[in-house]
């Protein structure tokens, strides 16, 4: 028999608590039919949502927490949104669930059913043909409970695939998966060996002078995530620990400047709403070199960590506390003293006039060797120096002067100013060991 009819008939026999209460055991014992009888979680959603749509009269969707359309009784959905002025509504039955009503361009009745983590959707009913009464409140109670039980189950399943296929895809970047597991999981990625990549590490360090992350902060790289995932295809994005691992593909359309850019202009943003949040974090990033193929992806992503690994240093040696972005590419030679492990080594590198300044320094717990790198990254302006060290510039003369006197060092040959400033690199390298 119609429903339609059902609360006709039960609505002219019975009184309105008792029609209400009938209505709520025959449609409870429907739902729960349902639910038992069919395995596949989809179809039980489906035939829920049209069910609805017979009872009601009108039509049902459900929306993601993005308002994306997750399921319909009708074939083209219109879009939806929570506007401003949203009202609680409560329909005059017993119920559990709570409805908030707004007026678009129908009348909308919303169930907000919450699921795990955070996790929600919306059942949305638009009062196009008929008006809702307190009848059909009382008829989709159980409704809801069998939407809320499938979506639950089916955001559990899909949320164990994702972490299955994010464990896989680090796995492919870590290069710890056989040829034959680097195939297939290529292959769910849609990735291809003639492919042009590169691995971009987004990642969050604590301000707090431990280096160790709170719980909040902890908390703040899922904000980061879910704020990247606006802006990058989640296919190709996963994240462990404190960092966001994006496989970005060549797009011919957009040029290596562009997307440095693109990635600069999102490091911003993502920062800015850091500070806004009070988190006490800072967000680099990493940029691997070029790769082609899946097989390398290892590569670019280790050298995206190198990036990372080492952005302090190369903060102080270019003298931008602010650089955030950094692209492996660009890091020339210095890539070459970052692969020596030995600080011996390392230190016959140094040339020795900077060894001299570096060891009176040491010594008188001095400055020049600070002062030093500062005139070199500002083009060996006593002005800018200065300004950057926030002393008065004949200060920078004095130190000048004393550095020559200690080192003979020499300005005005190119050669020995290189070699000096490779060897700052080195002992800024040396630091971190």
């Amino acid at each position: 028999m119609c429903l339609v009819i059902i609360k006709y008939i039960l609505g002219q026999i019975y009184n309105k608590e008792a029609a209400n209460r009938l209505y709520f055991v025959s449609m409870h014992d429907i739902f729960s039919g349902i639910l038992l009888n069919e395995s596949n979680l989809n179809v039980v959603i489906e035939k829920v949502v049209i069910l609805l749509n017979k009872m009601l009269d009108n039509p049902v969707t459900i929306y993601s927490s993005d308002y994306d359309c997750y399921a319909s009784s009708e074939e083209e959905p219109v879009s939806f949104n929570i506007e401003n002025g949203l009202k609680r509504y409560i329909p005059e039955v017993i119920t559990k669930q709570q409805y908030f009503i707004q007026k678009r361009e129908y009348v909308e009745y919303i169930n907000k059913m919450q699921l795990f983590d955070g996790r929600y959707f919306y059942l949305v009913i638009t009062e196009k043909n008929n008006q809702l009464n307190d009848i059909d409140f009382a008829g989709m109670e159980d409704a809801i409970l069998t939407l809320q039980f499938a979506l639950m189950r089916l955001s559990a399943e899909e949320e164990l695939d994702k972490k299955y296929q994010k464990d896989l895809e680090y796995q492919l970047l870590a290069g710890t998966l056989s040829s034959e597991e680097e195939d297939e999981v290529a292959n769910i990625l849609g990735l291809n060996d003639t492919d042009d990549l590169r691995v971009v590490t987004f990642r969050l360090l604590p301000k707090n002078k431990s280096g160790r992350f709170t719980s909040e902060q902890l908390r703040q790289t899922e904000i980061v995530e879910k704020e990247l995932l606006r802006n990058l295809p989640k296919k190709y994005t996963t994240s462990n620990t404190n960092q966001v691992i994006y496989i970005y593909k060549k797009d011919e359309q957009i040029s290596k400047f562009q997307f440095r850019l693109r990635i600069e202009e999102l490091q911003k943003n993502v920062q800015n709403n850091l500070d806004k949040r009070n988190a006490n974090a800072e967000f680099v990033v990493g940029i691997g070199k070029d790769v082609k193929g899946y097989p390398a992806l290892k590569e670019s992503f280790s050298d995206s960590k190198i990036a990372l690994d080492y952005i302090r240093v190369i903060q102080k040696i270019i003298g931008d506390e602010n650089r955030f972005v950094v692209d492996c590419s660009k890091l020339g030679f210095f890539r070459v003293f970052a692969d020596i492990k030995d600080k011996d080594k390392l230190l016959s590198y140094v040339p020795e006039s900077l060894q001299k300044l570096y060891e009176f320094d040491k010594q008188k717990n001095g400055e020049l060797v600070d002062t030093l790198e500062c005139f070199l990254n500002n083009k060996q302006s006593l002005k800018q120096t200065s300004n950057k060290l926030f002393v008065h510039y004949r200060t920078v003369s004095y130190r000048l002067e004393k550095i020559k006197e200690i080192s003979s060092m020499d300005f005005d040959n190119p050669e020995e100013i290189l070699a000096v400033r490779n060897g700052l690199i080195i002992y800024r390298l040396i630091e971190t060991m």
